[in-house]
């Protein structure tokens, strides 16, 4: 049984009345056998559609694939943190009475939790661990043998009220000499869907780079499709820190973070008064921790040499947590 009819079994317990969420289902098991290229279809809209209980459990499929693989905890009074939060950050919407789990990735974060809460924090790891790629072996190496020696490029991503804006002339520079020196085949650069919407990708592809997308956030076929794109690439790069490191490292995908140009967010027109409040969400402690994180974790990741370093990999599993094998046990 897929990730998402088992999904819709588990919530025929629990009634929710979503408009046009039976669309959805619909739009994402047809999406599920679309090609990673064809990035048009993939990045359009979905009505959200609520596969495991709590709506940000949803994103990027990290609830499906998470339930599937911790069957024994109730999912209607857990929370997951969406992504990798740096620094000492804990939103206040995962302290809520309602909730006695807490999932994320590391120690490093339950222990910033863990100041905040008496929760069960639960640590397992990068949850790209956990997900299942959209092709086959076969069709993997097939993918692998068209392409050649592949290098994934992951341009900072904007969000729905915040733009993220770099030099992509200068990043589109570097690509090209990174390809060169490398002796890479293809190139292809991974967008966020809100990115591509905002046109983000047509420099990119007029450069003669392939768009790739892991689709829409409320796909739950997120986390396998960005898999999928992973286990095709030989390498990545990439130009600013984010969730993407540790899980390219996590399935062995040595990565460079480039720091060469200026990386901003900026309010997105229209949005301004959201993306005031996303924006200014770190203050003090949470902001001195998530800058001091961020800049040590892009010194690991300054340099490229075709493999990951030791130091490398203890940094990625201090950031984003232990391996999958380990945790899956602890929970048998």
């Amino acid at each position: 049984m897929s990730i998402i009819n088992s999904s819709i079994e588990n919530l025929k317990k629990v009634k929710y009345g979503v408009r046009g969420g039976w669309q959805s289902i619909k739009d994402i098991n047809s999406r599920s056998g679309l090609s990673i290229f064809d990035y048009t279809e993939l990045m359009k809209p979905l009505d959200f559609y609520p596969f495991v209980p709590h709506k940000e459990n949803n994103l990027y499929g990290n609830g499906s694939v998470i339930q599937a693989s911790f069957p024994h905890l109730d999912f209607s009074e857990t929370t997951i943190e969406h992504g990798l939060y740096i620094g000492s950050l804990v939103p206040s919407r995962h302290l809520k009475s309602r909730f006695k789990n807490i999932i994320t990735f590391s120690e490093y974060r339950k222990k910033f939790i863990g100041a905040k809460t008496e929760q069960n924090i639960i640590a397992v790891g990068p949850y790209i661990n956990y997900a299942k790629s959209l092709y086959d072996s076969e069709k993997l190496l097939s993918e692998k043998d068209k392409l050649g020696k592949t290098l994934v490029v992951f341009p900072s991503h904007s969000i729905d009220s915040v733009y993220a804006h770099h030099n992509i002339t200068e990043f589109i520079k570097y690509i090209e000499i990174f390809k060169e020196k490398y002796s890479f085949d293809s190139i292809l650069v991974c967008m966020y869907w809100k990115d591509i919407e905002l046109n983000n990708h047509k420099e990119y592809e007029l450069s003669g780079f392939r768009i790739v997308t892991a689709g829409h956030s409320y796909d739950a076929n997120f986390l396998s499709r960005l898999k999928t794109i992973l286990l095709i690439s030989d390498a990545v790069l990439t130009n600013s820190v984010g969730t993407h490191v540790g899980y390219s490292v996590s399935l062995n995908r040595p990565i460079q973070i480039w720091n060469g140009s200026k990386l901003e967010y900026l309010p997105i027109l229209g949005q301004e008064d959201e993306a005031k409040k996303e924006l200014s969400q770190r203050q003090g402690d949470d902001l001195n921790t998530h800058l001091d994180d961020i800049e040590h974790i892009k010194t690991m990741f300054f340099e490229f040499d075709e493999s990951i370093s030791t130091p490398q990999l203890e940094c990625v599993e201090y950031y984003w947590g232990s391996s999958p094998s380990y945790l899956l046990e602890a929970f048998k």
